[in-house]
């Protein structure tokens, strides 16, 4: 039996929210996209700060069927990811369906369909929307992660996504935060100011230069090859095991090399920044890109380093936890962000999306066997973004049409989820961001999005000792089964706009609590 045509709330117009829509839409699905930024589409690339530029290649940061134009550099910068994006969805026909300056405020379930409560970002009256279905695009860049600190400062106090050419010129900069975007405003911050920047971070990480002895990092860190070396969350068989206890010494000997590598050509011990971790240990998403002229900033003194947190505020100086005081007029707190994707729903779906450990209990990363009708995209991290976010879309609008070739029951989703738990739980670096990160394992998760799907696949789909490749993707997307919806659409999720033509629809104040229990609007499922 055919799946009958659906109403598809997709929450986030960024890389994963287009995935989601378009895969929507090429099904013949209804599709409403929620985009909070009153700017346009894009999500965290709609506004970035300066000399931004992605850690991954450019063909590993597109979608499978439309590389970056001709042209564009190896690493794309903020303006080109921008624009590309922008260019994507105008394709796609994806910007008449988006709603800007549109912040859902909660979702619950109404039967078999979800009540969708959103409203203007600025504020102002809520609406509530009954939808089939409901795809998470909200990503792991949301809620901008601010610490607390004492005291009064009379100066500019920013999160990096608040960063601009004007936050930056002239000023008397301090950065806290050893991620690439930390590292990235403290060099550009030096090249707009004639006072040194000061860069605080608590502890020193291991930093990939984009070129390792001269050969492009992708062809050592991206390969199928380079997957064996690291223990994965997969079940093993025997055989399995007894092979990985042999080459142990091996892989030893490879990451040690790696290290040994990664401190001469970058100088580390003679800058102070080797770190106390090993890279196998974190080789999963704790592994940034060497920012361009960081090491040749801080020779310079353009940029110090310091080491520590910011203890309290002083009104033009912030006092570090060595006691060290630096004089500044801005203060950049490069320090992440909330994991917030769970924070639309009730707390028994909650409860049953972040397990009490703080990970995230989703199977292949993308749905939970206690929430139907549901799905995430781009919830996970990985050094190919894009890719990935576009077949966990089409895996998404399959899996709930029916229409994998491999639909999972619950005992395999929940056998799944705990495997990936327990390996992440003796992995600290695999426990970053809820536990959904999925490097360096990009080929094994795309094999297994892939083998779902239906995709026609062979023993060597792609070399041993290549980065996956976005063209062979395309073609293996083109191989996965085609079907078709009927025009039939359930009654509750028709589209309604107008409080006084539906009941399902109507304005909510903003005073109210949209998470809390409602009565019945109208209609029952």
């Amino acid at each position: 039996m055919a799946p009958h045509r659906k109403r598809v709330a997709v929450i986030g117009g960024g890389i994963s929210g287009l995935a989601a829509a378009r895969s929507s839409r090429a099904h013949g699905h209804e599709v409403v996209v929620f985009e909070r930024s009153a700017d346009g589409i894009g999500g965290v690339w709609q506004k970035t700060y300066p000399d931004v530029k992605t850690q991954s290649p450019k063909e590993l940061y597109a979608f499978s069927d439309e590389p970056f134009p001709a042209g564009t550099a190896e690493w794309p910068s903020g303006d080109d990811v921008r624009a590309y994006l922008e260019a994507y969805a105008a394709k796609h026909d994806l910007v008449g369906a988006t709603r800007l300056n549109t912040e859902v405020k909660a979702l619950r379930r109404d039967g078999d369909a979800w009540l969708v409560t959103s409203g203007p970002t600025s504020g102002g009256a809520a609406v509530n929307e009954l939808f089939d279905a409901v795809a998470i695009c909200t990503g792991l860049h949301s809620k901008p992660r601010m610490p607390t600190v004492c005291g009064e400062f009379a100066g500019a106090v920013l999160h990096s996504s608040e960063v601009t050419e004007a936050s930056l010129t002239g000023k008397n900069i301090v950065v806290v935060g050893g991620s690439k975007s930390g590292t990235d405003i403290a060099v550009a911050a030096s090249r707009r100011t004639p006072h040194a920047v000061t860069w605080v971070r608590r502890r020193d990480v291991w930093r990939v230069p984009y070129h390792i002895l001269g050969v492009n990092f992708k062809r050592l860190l991206y390969p199928r090859a380079q997957e064996i070396l690291i223990p994965s969350p997969w079940r093993q068989s025997g055989l399995g095991r007894v092979v990985r206890w042999l080459i142990a010494p091996i892989v030893w000997l490879h990451f040690k090399m790696l290290e040994t590598i990664i401190t001469l050509q970058c100088g580390l011990a003679r800058r102070g920044l080797i770190p106390t971790t090993n890279v196998a240990d974190v080789v999963a998403c704790d592994l940034p890109m060497v920012t361009d002229g960081f090491y040749e900033a801080l020779d310079a003194g353009s940029v110090v380093a310091a080491k520590g947190e910011i203890a309290r505020f002083e009104p033009e100086a912030v006092v570090l936890t060595g006691g060290e005081r630096v004089a500044c007029d801005t203060v950049v707190f490069a320090t992440g962000w909330h994991q917030t994707a769970d924070s639309f729903f009730a707390e028994a779906d909650r409860s049953a999306i972040v397990g009490p450990d703080g990970l995230y209990r989703l199977h292949r990363h993308v749905v939970s066997p206690d929430v139907t009708g549901l799905g995430f995209v781009g919830a996970n991290q990985s050094f190919a973004t894009t890719l990935t976010s576009e077949l966990s879309a089409e895996w998404l609008v399959r899996y709930l049409d029916g229409q994998l070739s491999r639909q999972p029951t619950e005992d395999e989703m929940r056998r799944s989820i705990e495997d990936q738990a327990a390996w992440r739980r003796e992995r600290p670096a695999a426990k970053a961001y809820g536990g959904r990160c999925i490097a360096p394992f990009h080929f094994r998760h795309v094999d297994e999005l892939l083998e779902d799907l239906g995709a026609k696949l062979t023993p060597f789909n792609t070399s041993w000792l290549l980065p996956p490749d976005a063209a062979a993707i395309s073609k293996h997307l083109e191989s996965a089964p085609a079907y078709a919806v009927t025009d039939e659409k359930k009654d509750p999720a028709s589209a309604v706009t107008d409080e006084k033509s539906d009941p399902l629809v109507r304005a909510v104040s903003t005073d109210e609590n949209p998470a809390a229990p409602r009565k019945p609007l109208g209609r029952t499922v």
